[in-house]
Parts: structure tokens; C-alpha cells; sequence
């Protein structure tokens, strides 16, 4: 009977020895990522055309955007996460409405942990815009980037209806109401009228990227006719700070939230859902955007 005993608890002894060993592996792996020893990299993809609103849709689906409200709370959530310790920006977009692209911009800017944009393939217009509030920016050197300018586009009906034999009465009270109306030629006047305002949205594109990137007004002006840049001129010029990937992007972030070692990536999903017939499906609408 005394060996019995010997055994049960040779047994028992060896059994609660094991699950102490497990409980202190598990233990070191929560401790690893509790909020004091913080050490996360949140990464917010901003993909597709930049809108305050939801995309639009189809019979095919959704289109792909980045809807600026999504973007902001991931930012703020980001920077009251006290395991996050950088930000990247993952940019993958032609640039999209003028007041979404400036909100963005100025939460990217008012983000307190150090934030790092990364763009992809594209990051040029409204999306740059963005960027810049970033405290780095890093491009392939292959990265379609810069388009720093503002286009608006009217379209025009009246022409077909009138081969059609449609025609169509508009009954208004003030003399612009139906400035930009489809249904009629606008004046030179009306061109002038809209011109002044796509200047002024203009002056404080280039004067807020300026200011986000340490450079004169003049400077950026003449950098500033629309143009297109690879990632490698973008350097030389000025408008990105690195070239390379997001891993790269990764790696500056880690650096400057002061994160030793192997950095934990938090991803976010803030963009809308894509259609696979996107691109053969889309419709623009009238409106004011930055010049893509």
C-alpha cells in the first residue's frame, strides 16, 4: 500500500511540476505584450479614391476607397492603444475629394506617435496630400507619387439632347444657381468664377506641403503643375524622405517609437470592400477633387 501511495504522488509531483513549467511559458508570453512593454507597429491601409463617404456602388459591387471617418478612428484608436508605439500609413491611391484628403491630413499630423507613410504603388494628389502629414515618407523608387494640383470636372448634355430633341427648362433664383448645369453651355465669366476657386484650393495645397515638408512656397510651386514623380526623383526633390518598401517603413517606425527588437505589426482594416469589375464598372461623378 505505501509504494501505491509512493507512486501517486511521485506521479502527481511530476505532473503539477509540468504545469508549472506551462504556466510560466505562458505567462512570459502574455508579459510580452502587455501595455507596458508595448511594442507594436499599427499599419492603416489607405487604398483607393479618398472620400468622406461610403463608396459607391453597382450591380457588381463596391467600389475601393478610403473612407476618411474609418482612417481617423483607426488613428485615434492607434494612438491611445498604449502597446502601439509608431504608425504606418500603407498608400496605395491616386488621390480622391479635397475636403476628405484635408481632414486626413491634419489627423495624420495631430497623431501624437510617430507616424511613417509608406507608398506603394501610388500615393500621388489627395493621397500625398495625406502623406505629407506624416513625419517621414518612404516610396519605392518605382512609386508613383507628387501630382500636386486640383481639377474639377463639369460634364456637358446639352449637345446630345439636342440631337435627341430633349430638352430640359430649368426655373432658378439667383443668377449662379445652376453654375456647372449639364444642360447648357457655362459663360467665360462662369469659367473665371470657378478658375478663382480651384486657385485658391490650389495655393493651400502647395502652401500646407510646403510647411508639412520644410520647404519654400516658391519650391514647391514649381514642383507643383500636376506632374507626376517616380520615387527616386521624389527624392531628390524633396517630396519623399526614403526610398523603399513596407517593411522598410516598418523598420523606421519601430525605430522611432523607440521599440527594440522584432516589432509586432497591428493591422487595420479601413478601406471599403472592391469589386473585381471595378475598373470597367466605375462611374465618376461631378465634383471637385485633387488632379489625379
Amino acid at each position: 500500500m505505501k509504494t501505491h501511495w509512493k507512486v501517486l504522488i511521485t506521479i502527481g509531483t511530476f505532473v503539477l511540476f509540468i504545469l508549472v513549467i506551462a504556466g510560466i511559458v505562458l505567462l512570459v508570453e502574455k508579459i510580452a505584450v502587455v501595455p507596458f512593454m508595448g511594442n507594436k507597429v499599427a499599419v492603416i491601409p489607405i487604398k483607393g479614391d479618398i472620400t468622406l463617404e461610403s463608396c459607391g456602388g453597382s450591380i457588381f459591387g463596391t467600389y475601393q476607397c478610403a473612407r476618411a471617418s474609418k482612417i481617423k478612428k483607426s488613428l485615434k484608436e492607434a494612438d491611445k492603444d498604449p502597446t502601439v508605439k509608431a504608425v504606418v500609413l500603407d498608400i496605395n491611391s491616386g488621390g480622391g475629394s479635397v475636403v476628405a484628403s484635408r481632414e486626413l491630413m491634419q489627423a495624420v499630423k495631430n497623431t501624437s506617435k510617430p507616424v511613417v507613410a509608406c507608398i506603394r504603388e501610388v500615393g500621388a494628389s489627395g493621397a500625398y496630400y495625406v502623406a505629407t502629414g506624416a513625419d517621414k515618407i518612404i516610396a519605392d523608387r518605382n512609386s508613383l507619387t507628387g501630382s500636386i494640383g486640383v481639377i474639377m470636372t463639369i460634364e456637358h448634355y446639352y449637345g446630345l439632347y439636342q440631337k435627341l430633341g430633349i430638352n430640359v427648362t430649368v426655373i432658378k433664383a439667383g443668377k449662379g444657381k445652376d453654375i456647372g448645369s449639364p444642360y447648357r453651355e457655362m459663360t467665360e465669366g462662369e469659367k473665371e468664377e470657378l478658375k478663382e476657386m480651384l486657385d485658391e484650393i490650389y495655393k493651400d495645397f502647395v502652401s500646407n506641403v510646403a510647411k508639412n515638408r520644410n520647404l519654400s512656397f516658391s519650391y514647391v510651386e514649381n514642383l507643383s503643375d500636376g506632374s507626376i514623380y517616380l520615387g527616386s526623383k521624389a527624392k531628390r526633390v524633396g517630396l519623399i524622405d526614403e526610398l523603399g518598401g513596407i517593411d522598410d517603413a516598418i523598420r523606421l517606425a519601430a525605430e522611432m517609437g523607440g521599440i527594440e527588437g522584432e516589432p509586432v505589426i497591428k493591422g487595420e482594416e479601413a478601406r471599403e470592400k472592391i469589386s473585381i469589375l471595378d475598373l470597367f464598372t466605375r462611374y465618376e461623378d461631378i465634383g471637385l477633387k485633387w488632379a489625379e
